[in-house]
């Protein structure tokens, strides 16, 4: 699968995200600019990865399980069986993998989200499932 992410220069407007804060247990509307570079300062990395769910695409720190330490915090989605790391960006794709604004709620995003706590409950939580 193959995402692509809209420069700058190429936008006229921002777009609805959803920032997905495990460490304040938070999900906060933001303005999104299309710029890929965007989405590593909002989610705090240097790379990052995707993870499809319901409400649309959840960009994530690729290297999540390895930074912070212990510091770090998971949250979980209804819609995908493993424990996430940090910081999760919320936006929508089209038809042909263009990065474009959240669709859904900040309401909705919430119904499908529960925080886990730190690396030993994410561990916990996963020998329990199996994962």
């Amino acid at each position: 699968m193959i995402f692509r992410i809209h420069t700058p220069f190429l936008l006229a407007t921002t777009m609805k995200a959803f920032i997905i804060d495990p460490f304040r247990e938070t999900i906060t509307m933001i303005d999104y600019s299309g710029d890929w570079h965007d989405i590593k300062t909002h989610i705090e990395c240097s790379m990052f990865t995707v993870v499809r769910v319901d409400e649309g695409d959840i960009f994530l720190d690729d290297e999540g399980l390895y930074s912070k330490g212990s510091e770090q915090m998971f949250f979980l989605h209804k819609d995908y069986p493993s424990p996430l790391a940090g910081y999760g960006l919320v936006l929508d794709t089209d038809e042909e993998g263009e990065a474009i604004e959240a669709s859904t709620s900040i309401e909705e995003l919430s119904k499908s989200i529960t925080w886990l706590g730190g690396p030993y409950e994410a561990m916990a939580y996963a020998k329990k499932h199996n994962l």
